[in-house]
């Protein structure tokens, strides 16, 4: 059975959410691919810190280990996951061709949101709690750059085109995809829009904390916000495309 997005051109004036329309073993098999993905995520984070120093670099072995993160997750648990076994075409999840210059552009508002809110709540929390360790020393990786092989920083375009494939094809392709296309979606059927997006944005915030620990709840906050904007940006247009931009820009 395959789920489709009413989309803004729909005959419904509001823009609505995916009626997901999945059985009870599909909407099993979704759960089980995002509880895989969280754990393995988490992994392959401790993988990321411990043998890379938790930031990009052009050394051969890094660029191995992110194909290898890209094919695992995002082409075989995500993709092939829910094409093959749970069964949804996840093409009409992404686009919708009636509306892909409205989605770009909403999608450009939500690069704008999602940097102001960034921006905003960290200045927020810092002044409410000048005393919070910075985020070095809450365990958390720093920035990531872009280091040559010999040591020496590859310059911004490296810097950008990895961060890139990181943003759109690791991490937004395979969040987007479980959090607002699946899970959302999910539990807008089930208790309504408003529950649905807030919901998934605390399960959203809280799936982080393979990346962050507990000490580093700001950053937690941070995505949680972050998550209730790509949660509003499905809800309005209906489809991924707008939140994934959003959140492979900034991601």
């Amino acid at each position: 059975m395959s789920t489709r997005f009413h989309t803004a051109g729909d005959e419904s004036s509001t823009p609505m959410l995916p009626e997901t329309g999945l059985t009870r073993t599909q909407q099993v098999r979704g759960l089980l691919l995002l509880g895989v993905f969280v754990v393995l995520r988490a992994l392959l984070v401790r993988v990321w810190d411990r043998y890379f120093g938790g930031g990009y670099s052009t050394d051969p072995m890094f660029l191995l280990f992110l194909g290898g993160v890209f094919l695992v997750l995002s082409v075989g648990l995500v993709y092939l996951g829910f094409t093959r076994w749970v069964g949804v075409d996840l093409r009409t999840w992404w686009v919708s061709p009636s509306q892909l210059r409205g989605d770009f552009v909403w999608g450009v508002v939500g690069v704008v949101a999602v940097l102001v809110v960034t921006v905003t709540s960290v200045l927020a929390v810092m002044a409410l709690v000048p005393g919070l360790s910075p985020v070095g020393d809450a365990g958390v990786a720093p920035e990531p750059s872009v280091v040559a092989p010999g040591g020496q920083a590859t310059g911004v375009v490296v810097n950008l085109l990895l961060g890139w494939f990181f943003g759109f094809a690791i991490a937004a392709f395979q969040e987007e995809t479980l959090f607002r296309g699946f899970l959302q979606s999910l539990l807008s059927e089930r208790y309504g829009r408003f529950t649905a997006i807030v919901g998934q944005a605390t399960v959203f915030s809280l799936a982080h904390l393979g990346y962050y620990p507990v000490s580093a709840w700001p950053l937690l906050l941070v995505v949680f916000l972050v998550g209730i904007i790509t949660g509003w940006l499905v809800d309005r247009r209906g489809t991924l495309l707008s939140a994934g931009i959003a959140h492979g820009f900034v991601g």
